[in-house]
């Protein structure tokens, strides 16, 4: 089992603080000064409860990698309350609040928790080096723009490769130059449809002026890669032997925070720079736009709602006792509003839509109103309900219905999850949020990696995850995860928990986190 998640107490005045050293002092002694009881306070001790929030203007300590954690004790054995995102910059305390397990020492971050300044952490600017990664944008379905691996072993730089360095990682370079100038037109993506503050599309996708790689009124494969302002060349490692830092498999998905142009063979070539703070080349890549489709919101029409699971859909009408269809088919996986009324005409049971047509049954996955609640449904708790059976979700607040979507849950369905590729069925409370994070390769069939999965929501033994690199949802492809449309992961990501506190890639332990009930 996870170790139990304490959240630091509300923020104390110093005054405060002091008082509850006081209390403890049998345990830490009160000498009157804050940090000379704390010295002597045992790191995973209660005392630590009681130190103040450092204020919003106060010093900044500088996250330079991915994956830096926050404790809710000075202490590596306590308590993960978060995670920073490379290029973080989180205010904390003027002064570190001990120095056990942690040479360069424990301070205190807002708005709770403590990080030890070693490896790829600064506290103060003159140890930051170039080339900090941009940050997520949380308003937008898609954290970051994303990309994927054209080939095998695309190179990874760690810092701005020469142009002889670029030929010894990629021995094909002189054929592969100039293949980044695709002129291709590319289609919508998540980021082009309109969300509304709670995350709820309120539109059609639209490509504007200022767009995600949008020149001229629309978007290529070239215009893509290209950000608003040109990015510095990320040297966020020690210097090594060569610029290279690793590869990518075919098809590898990766966040990309900006991009710059660097000296090649023959004239400028245009790299990206990734999340975690490195350089790939983007004429070996491809842009993953994510699914514009997305679910339906239930706010003020609640259930039944159903999705039309195939092609070739019609709408109906009666006549004389017959089903007349109608010419005009209706789009795979598009939300159906019904009344609950229906009909059976010769064998086939029909469903009343609220426009006053007809469809069949067996053209529908439909979700249905409750009349029963798990147990651990009460007041206005939030919770998630998830179908194995019909790969839906369905988002609640209590006994109301707020959202439902299509998913992809494992692709053994039924079967043992602790042997098979099977999510697991139970009551789940959500142990923590990301912004993004890398994928087990075996809920891809391990045929290629995705480095930072947008919007987790995780739980004991699975997670319910963004998914950019295929629109396949409906359709059980997963290990144990429940993959959905970037849309609907942003919108229970933003619901699900609280306000991520700045520069955080993650938080665990929330006290007011949703539930997940995964069912047949």
């Amino acid at each position: 089992m996870r170790r139990a998640m304490r959240r630091t107490r509300a923020p104390r005045p110093l005054r405060a603080a002091l008082l509850g050293l006081c209390l403890v002092a049998p345990l830490v002694g009160c000498k009157g000064k804050i940090g000379g009881a704390l010295a002597r306070a045992e790191p995973n001790g209660e005392a630590f409860a009681h130190v103040p929030v450092p204020p919003a203007d106060g010093p900044k300590l500088h996250a330079l990698a991915s994956g830096v954690t926050v404790y809710d004790r000075p202490s590596t054995s306590a308590a993960r309350v978060g995670v920073l995102r490379a290029g973080a910059a989180v205010a904390r305390s003027k002064d570190a609040y001990t120095k056990a397990e942690c040479d360069g020492g424990w301070y205190a971050v807002r708005p709770r928790g403590f990080v030890c300044a070693g490896a790829g952490v600064a506290t103060d600017v003159a140890g930051i080096p170039r080339g900090v990664p941009g940050g997520p944008e949380l308003a937008r379905a898609l954290p970051y723009r994303y990309a994927r691996a054209r080939s095998e072993n695309v190179p990874l730089y760690a810092r701005a490769p020469t142009p002889a360095e670029q030929l010894a990682a990629e021995p094909d370079l002189k054929k592969i130059l100039g293949k980044g100038d695709d002129k291709d037109p590319l289609g919508a993506a998540a980021n082009d449809v309109p969300l509304d503050p709670r995350g709820v599309p309120t539109g059609p996708p639209v490509l504007l002026a200022g767009g995600e790689g949008i020149e001229a009124g629309k978007r290529t494969v070239a215009s893509f890669f290209v950000f608003g302002a040109e990015a510095a060349a990320p040297q966020l490692v020690p210097a090594l032997d060569g610029a290279k830092a690793g590869g990518l498999r075919k098809g590898s998905g990766v966040a990309l925070t900006g991009s710059l142009e660097l000296e090649s063979l023959s004239g400028l070539r245009r790299f990206a720079v990734t999340a975690a703070g490195q350089l790939v080349p983007t004429d070996r890549l491809r842009p993953a736009l994510g699914t514009a489709w997305h679910g339906i919101d239930l706010d003020k029409i609640g259930l039944p709602v159903a999705f039309v699971h195939k092609a070739g859909v019609h709408t109906f009408a009666f006549a004389k006792g017959k089903a007349v269809k109608h010419d005009d088919e209706v789009e795979r996986r598009a939300p159906v509003p019904l009344t609950g009324k229906f009909r059976t005409v010769d064998g086939v049971r029909f469903e009343e839509t609220r426009d006053g047509e007809w469809m069949r049954a067996q053209d529908l996955v439909v979700i249905v109103k409750r009349h029963k609640y798990p147990d651990f449904v009460k007041g206005t708790q939030r919770w998630i309900d998830v179908s194995i059976a019909n790969q839906t979700l369905t988002a609640y607040e209590g006994t109301r219905p707020i959202y439902a979507t299509l998913v992809s849950t494992g692709r053994d369905q039924l079967k043992d999850p602790a042997a098979s590729a099977s999510t697991p069925r139970g009551a789940f409370r959500v142990l923590g949020r990301h912004v993004s994070r890398a994928l087990d390769p075996r809920e891809v069939q391990s045929s290629f990696d995705v480095a930072d999965a947008p919007w987790v929501l995780e739980c004991e033994g699975f997670s319910l995850t963004g998914m950019y690199w295929s629109d396949g949802v409906g359709e059980a492809q997963s290990f144990h995860d429940v993959a959905l449309a970037p849309i609907d992961a942003h919108r229970l990501f933003t619901w699900a928990g609280a306000e991520l506190p700045e520069g955080w890639q993650g938080v665990y332990g929330e006290d007011e986190a949703a539930m997940v009930f995964v069912r047949p």
